[in-house]
């Protein structure tokens, strides 16, 4: 395999990444690089992609690019060990997504028409239960499509959406609501059945995860996703937790955040909550 050489003024390709990944792959590349299976990278595919998220939530375009680059780069990795293996190639996954976009929209590639977003989505589930994967499916549960690495309030809440296109699902927002005070009140009562003697985790647990499920649907018959709600929610504890840390240290010199009494602690919340970092308020 020859040399890989940028000129001056000239910018890598595609094709140049595709070809460094084969280089860091042969037998004269780079140890590590050649130690990893499919298996071994799936961390790294959801580290990059999250890593992306938090810079696309930032508003850090350099950051989304470079993250951007290192999720492709992932992409490339796992078509590179395919093609090593015979099973498929970078190319055979470019012409599928091509090849799955222009099919599902026949109203930019074809003659179809359509009159706004809601019919594009209508139009493709239809395409996409017709084709040869879902086809498939068909006689099977519904549920068979929800991916079950999905972080779990992900998955809760595609777990609902995949229901109600079968018709399982509540007609109006009103009973989504009671759904929701129902759990919270069936996990108040195991909590308040715990005591040392009887700490009635295992129901509590169950009882919990219920709310979260109803929770998960309530967000998604708002149009929300709870995925992204829940983690704009952890950047924000996130933003405010640090201007108390930085809070305490101006007012408290040389004494522990643990150390503060609650009524101290309460007042260093409400002044972040009011002063602005990172964009958060």
């Amino acid at each position: 395999m020859g040399e890989l050489l940028l000129l001056d003024g000239m910018k890598y390709s595609f094709a140049d990444l595709v070809d460094i990944m084969k280089r860091l792959r042969a037998p004269n590349g780079c140890p590590w690089d050649r130690e990893q299976d499919t298996r071994s990278l799936l961390p790294y595919l959801i580290e990059e992609s999250s890593e992306f998220i938090d810079a696309a939530q930032a508003g850090d375009k350099p950051h989304m690019c470079e993250e951007l680059g290192d999720v492709l780069l992932q992409v490339v990795f796992h078509a590179e060990l395919a093609r090593e293996l015979g099973d498929f190639t970078i190319d055979d996954v470019v012409n599928s997504v091509s090849e799955k976009m222009v099919r599902r929209h026949p109203h930019v590639f074809g003659n179809a028409s359509v009159s706004g977003s809601g019919e594009v989505l209508v139009q493709w589930e239809k395409i996409k239960a017709n084709e040869k994967n879902n086809i498939a499916l068909k006689g099977k549960s519904a549920m068979d499509k929800v991916a079950r690495s999905l972080p779990s309030v992900a998955r809760a809440q595609e777990m609902g959406r995949r229901a109600a296109k079968e018709g399982f699902d509540w007609k109006s927002d009103h009973p989504v609501f009671e759904k929701v005070k129902e759990e919270y009140g069936e996990f108040l009562a195991e909590y308040n059945k715990a005591s040392k003697e009887n700490p009635n985790k295992d129901r509590m647990e169950e009882e919990f995860g219920d709310l979260l499920f109803a929770l998960a649907s309530l967000a998604r018959h708002a149009g929300i996703n709870a995925d992204t709600a829940l983690t704009r929610a952890c950047s924000k504890f996130d933003g405010r937790f640090r201007k108390v840390e930085m809070l305490a240290n101006e007012k408290f010199p040389g004494k522990e955040l643990k150390a503060l009494s609650e009524g101290d602690l309460i007042a260093l919340w409400k002044r972040a909550k009011t002063e602005k970092r990172d964009g958060l308020s």
